[in-house]
């Protein structure tokens, strides 16, 4: 499950299961840290994430005019 699917799920709970969760988390990441094998996989899988990426060029074009961009006025069409 990724984490746009969990996070409404979360939001959903009460505020004492919330706090349950954020302290399982906690001793998750804390038994991570003291594990170096955990440490050492971790790494490992960053370095992974690492040589997948790619670089990649965005190519330029002219419209031909002037362009002013209104942040508040794009997100207003989106209703954000």
């Amino acid at each position: 499950m990724s984490t746009q699917e969990i996070l409404p799920h979360i939001g959903s709970l009460s505020l004492s299961d919330r706090m349950t969760l954020l302290e399982a988390i906690l001793q998750t990441v804390k038994a991570e840290i003291e594990d170096p094998e955990a440490q050492k996989r971790a790494e490992q899988h960053k370095e992974e994430i690492r040589r997948r990426r790619r670089e990649f060029v965005i190519p330029t074009f002219d419209l031909g005019c002037d362009v002013i961009v209104d942040r508040d006025e794009i997100y207003a069409d989106r209703g954000l």
